[in-house]
């Protein structure tokens, strides 16, 4: 770093004239990140507010799917992760419409149910590529669907 004295007043005033216009625009930028954050909590409170909503309005108009009370909560992997899998998948696809595998693995913690393992998703991934009744599709699309009986 060079020493004060080297530099040129003009050159300091200068650079002093930007770090004032840099640190405006920085209070500028967080303020516009408050902003945002704030807006955000407040849609992710209205979304959990309409979810819950609709699930009200789905069981009192009977048209959520029925759980038995042992099936809450019911810890899954193996066998039984893949047949409540195919389970949500018909839930969520009966006419074989790809569904992506965050959305479907969502759907199955929404239903109540937990997935065994240091890494939910990877197991839920693991098992739900061994599955017969599904396809992946494309390579790296992350879609699956039911598969059609040929």
């Amino acid at each position: 770093m060079a020493a004060p004295e080297s530099l040129s007043s003009d050159f300091v005033a200068a650079a002093t004239a930007e770090r004032d216009v840099l640190a405006a625009r920085l209070i500028d930028a967080e303020a516009r990140i408050d902003h945002f954050e704030s807006c955000a909590a407040e849609a992710r409170e209205q979304a959990e507010a309409l979810v819950a909503s609709i699930r009200a309005i789905e069981e009192v108009a009977g048209l959520a799917p029925q759980m038995a009370l042992c099936e809450i909560s019911e810890e899954l992997r193996g066998e039984r992760l893949r047949e409540v899998a195919l389970e949500v998948l018909h839930r969520l696809s009966s006419s074989g419409d790809p569904i992506h595998y965050r959305i479907w693995f969502q759907a199955l913690l929404d239903s109540g149910y937990r997935v065994l393992g240091r890494d939910p998703l990877a197991t839920f991934l693991t098992q739900v590529s061994r599955m017969e009744r599904v396809e992946k599709i494309g390579r790296r699309s992350g879609l699956y669907r039911l598969r059609t009986a040929a």
